[in-house]
C-alpha cells in the first residue's frame, strides 16, 4: 500500500501530534508499505527519505509553527508519479487542504486524524490579537466558534475521520459532523520503553535520591493546568514525606516557565519544584522510570499519550477527572481520576499520599499500569488502522 501523511507538525518539533505519526510511519514501513510524508519546510531539519516540505513562514503568534503553503506545483507533479492508494491528514491546516486537494484530484480516501481540540486552543491565537479587535472585534468565544466551524467543515470534507479517543468522538459527534467517525487511539513504540533501574534512572536525571518524585510530562501552557499541581504540591508540604513535583516540558515564550517559577515560589514550593526544559524522547522515558507517581491536571486532552508511557513505565497516575483520561486510566485500577470540584486539590494530595502509604496498593496499581499500557502497543492499534486503510480502498473501488 501507497499512503501519504499530510501534516503542518513534524520532527524536529515536539508534541503528541509528531510521536503519533513517528510510531504509525514505523509501523507501516515495517509491515511493507510505502509512507509518503508532506510537511512545511522547517529551517535547519535534517533531510530524511520520503519526506517532503513545502515552502513556509513562521506562524506569527507561535514561532515555533510554521504555516505551508496550500499548493505546490512541484509536488502535484511528484504525486502524478508517486501514485497513492489513500491520503491520511493528521492537520486541518495548509497541508490538510492540499492532502485534501490531492484525494480529490485522484479520487482516493481520505482520512483525517482530528488529534487536536482548536476550540480549546484558540485562546493562544486571540490572545495575540491587539486589545482593540479583542475587545470590540473578536472575543475569545468568537475565535473558539471560528475554530469548531473550521474542524466540523474540514472534517465533512473527508471520507472517515479517526477520533483518538471517545472524548473526541462525542466532541465531533456535537459538531454535527456527517462522516464515520472511528475511535483509534494512538499508538505506543513499546520498543523505546527499555526498563532501568529507579536509582541509576535518578542519579543520571539527578532527581533527588530519596524523594518520592511526582511526575508531570507536557508542554508548559495554560491549557494543562500546572499552577493546580503547584497547589497539590503545597498541601503535600504539610506531610513527612518529602514530595518533588518534576515538570518535563518548556515553552517557546519563556514567560509562561517564568511565570510558573514565580507561582511556586509564591506558593512556598519552589525548593520542591524541578524544571527540566524539554529533553530528548529517551530522557523523558528514562525520567519515568525515575520517579514514584505521575500527576496530570490538564482537561483538554483528547487523548494523554504521557499518561500512556506513564503507564506503560508502572507509574500508577493520578488525574483529573476527564473522558480522554478515563480511557486509559481506571479508577482505583491502574490510578485514581479525581472531580474537577472546590475539593480537587485536596483529594489529588490524599490520594497521593494514600499510594505513598500503602506499597500493596502502589504495587497493585503499578502491575495494572503496565497491563493496561499493553493494549496501546503499536502492533495492536496500528493494525486496525491499516483494516481502515483497506476497508475505504476497496470501498471506493466498487
Amino acid at each position: 500500500m501507497r499512503i501519504g501523511f499530510f501534516s503542518d507538525t513534524y520532527k524536529p518539533q515536539k508534541n503528541g501530534v509528531v510521536t503519533a505519526i513517528k510510531m504509525q510511519k514505523n509501523f507501516l514501513e515495517e509491515s511493507g508499505n510505502d509512507v509518503f510524508v508532506f510537511i512545511p519546510k522547517i529551517p535547519n531539519s535534517s533531510q530524511e527519505k520520503n519526506v517532503f516540505t513545502l515552502s513556509s513562514i513562521t506562524f506569527p503568534f507561535q514561532k515555533e509553527h510554521r504555516i505551508a503553503k496550500p499548493y505546490s506545483i512541484k509536488y502535484d507533479l511528484l504525486l502524478d508519479k508517486l501514485k497513492l492508494d489513500i491520503i491520511h491528514t493528521h492537520t486541518p491546516f495548509s497541508l490538510g487542504i492540499f492532502g485534501w486537494q490531492q484525494a480529490r484530484k485522484r479520487k482516493i480516501p481520505l482520512v483525517h486524524t482530528y488529534h487536536t481540540l482548536f476550540d480549546e486552543y484558540a485562546y493562544y491565537v486571540w490572545d495575540h490579537f491587539p486589545e482593540f479587535v479583542k475587545n470590540k472585534i473578536i472575543t475569545e468565544e468568537t475565535a473558539k466558534s471560528i475554530a469548531i466551524w473550521w474542524s466540523k467543515t474540514y472534517c465533512n470534507l473527508c471520507d472517515l475521520v479517526i477520533a483518538p479517543s471517545t472524548k473526541v468522538k462525542k466532541i465531533l459527534e456535537s459538531y454535527e459532523i456527517n462522516k464515520p467517525i472511528e475511535v483509534l487511539p494512538n499508538a505506543l513504540d513499546l520498543r523505546e520503553f527499555v526498563p532501568v533501574h529507579k536509582s541509576i534512572a535518578r542519579k543520571n536525571r539527578k532527581f533527588p535520591k530519596d524523594g518520592i518524585i511526582l511526575l508531570f510530562v507536557g508542554r508548559l501552557g495554560k491549557e494543562k493546568n500546572i499552577p493546580f499541581l503547584l497547589k497539590v504540591l503545597q498541601r503535600l508540604k504539610r506531610s513527612s514525606y518529602p514530595y518533588y513535583l518534576v515538570i518535563v516540558g518548556d515553552n517557546p515564550d519563556k514567560r509562561v516557565k517564568e511565570g510558573l517559577i514565580k507561582e511556586a515560589e509564591r506558593l512556598g514550593v519552589i525548593d520542591r519544584t524541578i524544571f527540566t526544559g524539554y529533553l530528548e524522547y529517551k530522557d523523558v522515558i528514562e525520567s519515568y522510570y525515575a520517579s514514584d507517581i505521575f500527576v496530570f491536571s490538564s482537561l483538554t486532552e483528547t487523548q494523554g499519550m504521557v499518561v500512556l508511557e506513564a503507564l506503560f513505565s508502572g507509574l500508577p497516575v493520578i488525574a483529573l477527572e476527564d473522558l480522554a483520561i478515563g480511557d486509559v486510566v481506571k479508577d482505583g485500577e491502574n490510578g485514581f481520576l479525581i472531580p474537577n470540584t472546590q475539593n480537587s486539590i485536596d483529594e489529588f494530595a490524599k490520594k497521593i499520599i494514600l499510594i505513598t502509604e500503602n506499597k500493596d496498593l502502589y504495587n497493585r496499581l503499578s502491575k495494572r499500569a503496565r497491563e493496561i499500557a499493553n493494549d496501546f502497543s503499536s502492533e495492536n492499534l496500528n493494525k486496525r488502522l491499516l483494516e481502515i486503510y483497506n476497508n475505504l480502498i476497496k470501498k471506493s473501488k466498487k
